[in-house]
């Protein structure tokens, strides 16, 4: 089931309450519980309103300053300026942990924060790019829901002069190549990861049976990816059967339900290969609803509680990219944009290791990452802060675009030019990043991360 935070922001947005007073007193306790609740839940139920945190973001009513200003640091003079995460909704327990990392980088560098959810609506989340602009704002980055999105938001922060960087979903064939003012982008090998998930869970079930699948988000990267990593899988385990659910959209409720309603078709299963960890937690609630035992569940992202889960023996698998992590990683990328870092074409297209975690180092990995904060060091990422010091503390490998879009459908688009002669630097760059990579909590498990 998903996580106590995530639930109260469901609520808050869903709930019926007598009056818009009694709703606006809900929001003000979980605020002062230290969880944030879009302001969308204060006046309207609509998925595509705007929706600011209570931490500093801002709404379509309104914009707060985020002008910049000068500050000293290791770099010399910065520039420190008001920077937004951008999420598809804080009812999504790996969305809540990339705001939350993103938070604690923004505050631990000294930046202002605000975060929008623009609940997987282009047109809302182009109306948010609009507010930092009218804010005078220079630094966002986010998590767009569909190719769609993506190629929207990018464009229109290149625009309007904004520092931008994204995760997880890329439009095919456009890279920061195209874009000056998209810094990074920034994803798991999903296709891998995925394969190897799928692997590890077949062999899991001793090589046979039915598995059911719970698809993600039609229309996302990541959705395609893991399932091309699972079909991949498949060839190899010829007494695997896979049936596949209704898709979960990323979510423990409709991941619940669409598990729930494949239920009475499917006879006998031994597995669930969930597209994400919040799918993974409604597929476990609906189990222990139903009291069935002994089935194998695996997910992605590395949801704090399904590694308590895989502690408990609820799931047995899932790839640990840490959602914070993430929100940090591209929070420093558009500061050090704006503080006039250049990157070169291969550090702004790459991989972000993620670490399989099994039964054997869920309590380790617990213990030495998953606390009340995260425990990286945001300004050792940082190489407007740290010029030749920088550590990125996690396994960050270019990604050849030609590879990554291999399975695009060709059209008027095609790869820039620029990648001709880029692609050639691509194992330096690769050997600078792993060289960078000497500290922090992923760095025991370095060699082993996918």
């Amino acid at each position: 089931m998903a996580s106590i935070e995530s639930r109260i922001v469901d609520v808050a947005r869903n709930g019926r309450f007598p009056d818009g007073v009694s709703r606006r007193a809900f929001i003000s306790v979980a605020a002062a519980a230290g969880i944030t609740v879009g302001v969308a839940a204060c006046g309207s139920s609509s998925k595509s309103s705007n929706s600011s945190s209570a931490s500093g973001g801002t709404s379509s009513g309104a914009a707060s300053s985020g002008g910049s200003s000068s500050a000293g640091g290791g770099g010399g003079n910065l520039v420190k300026s008001k920077t937004y995460s951008q999420i598809t909704t804080l009812t999504n327990d790996y969305f809540v942990a990339f705001n939350d990392g993103a938070k604690q980088c923004a505050t631990a560098l000294g930046l202002p924060f605000g975060n929008f959810e623009d609940n997987g609506n282009v047109n809302t989340a182009l109306s948010q790019v609009g507010n930092v602009k009218t804010a005078g704002g220079k630094m966002l980055f986010g998590t767009p829901a569909t190719e769609a999105e993506a190629g929207a938001v990018i464009k229109a922060a290149q625009a309007a002069g904004i520092y931008y960087g994204s995760a997880y979903t890329s439009p095919p064939f456009y890279t920061p190549a195209d874009a000056d003012h998209w810094v990074r982008f920034i994803t798991p090998s999903s296709p891998a990861i995925a394969y190897n998930t799928a692997k590890q869970l077949f062999q899991k079930v001793g090589g046979s049976g039915t598995i059911i699948h719970v698809p993600g988000q039609k229309g996302s990267s990541a959705d395609t990816e893991r399932t091309a990593g699972l079909t991949k899988a498949l060839k190899e385990f010829p007494n695997i059967k896979v049936v596949t659910t209704s898709d979960g959209n990323w979510t423990a409720e409709d991941a619940r339900k669409a598990f729930v309603n494949i239920l009475p078709s499917v006879k006998d299963f031994v597995g669930v290969f969930a597209q994400n960890d919040s799918e993974a937690a409604g597929v476990i609630a609906a189990l222990d609803a139903q009291n069935i035992k002994g089935k194998i569940v695996t997910g992605f992202d590395g949801n704090k509680q399904n590694i308590q889960y895989i502690a408990d023996g609820k799931q047995f698998l899932t790839s640990a990219t840490i959602g914070g992590l993430s929100g940090g990683l591209l929070a420093v990328a558009v500061f050090d944009a704006l503080n006039g870092v250049k990157l070169t074409l291969p550090e702004t297209f790459m991989y972000q290791g993620a670490l399989l975690v099994t039964p054997d180092i869920a309590g380790d990995v617990l213990k030495n990452i998953y606390g009340a904060t995260l425990p990286f060091d945001w300004a050792k990422m940082s190489r407007a802060i740290n010029p030749t010091g920088w550590d990125p503390q996690t396994n960050l490998i270019p990604i050849n675009p030609k590879d990554f879009f291999a399975g695009a459908t060709p059209g008027a688009d095609k790869l820039n030019p620029a990648w001709d002669a880029a692609i050639g630097t691509i194992p330096d760059v690769t050997k600078t990043y792993a060289d960078a990579f000497k500290t922090g909590p992923l760095f025991p498990y370095k060699t082993t991360m996918v």
